[in-house]
């Protein structure tokens, strides 16, 4: 049985097929290149948005809605994989700063194009308006999650 074989309102429909195609595009991208995994690859794009000062694990595991175990574990890979570069923060001691290393620059460098090709696949006879509107659904079910989030996860207004 499908998803889309199944009647149900909209609104949770959105919901279960969130979850399946999370589930879903993890099984691809783990796929894509067996040198990294779709986690892992998250973990490493998070760091290189941080362009002026590096991040800590705490930064991380905010920015991916994770713990920071759970990016420590991921580093912890990374790192003896040459990936990564893990280091004390000089100014607080508690904190562990990441770094990309020479390796992963090239390393991503090499799979731009595959990357290209498979964001291409995934979005294929998606046009401009169905762009939009699901970016603009897809902004507003993350303010709602993080407004849930900061309240408690209370279900109720």
């Amino acid at each position: 049985m499908k998803i889309t074989d199944i009647d149900m309102p909209r609104q949770a429909f959105i919901y279960a097929a969130i979850h399946l195609l999370s589930n879903r595009l993890q099984t691809v991208g783990n796929k894509l290149d067996p040198t990294i995994s779709e986690k892992q690859w998250f973990v490493l794009a998070a760091v290189s948005k941080y362009a002026d000062t590096p991040p800590n694990i705490g930064d991380i595991a905010n920015s991916l809605g994770t713990s920071r175990q759970n990016i420590k574990k991921i580093a912890n890979i990374l790192e003896q994989r040459g990936f990564l570069k893990m280091k004390k923060d000089e100014n607080d001691l508690r904190n562990i700063q990441l770094f990309l290393t020479g390796k992963c620059i090239e390393y991503f460098k090499g799979r731009e194009q595959k990357e290209s090709e498979y964001i291409e696949r995934i979005f294929h006879g998606i046009d401009a308006e169905m762009l939009d509107n699901l970016c603009m659904g897809i902004s507003k079910l993350v303010e709602n999650i993080d407004a849930l989030l900061e309240s408690g996860v209370n279900a109720e207004r």
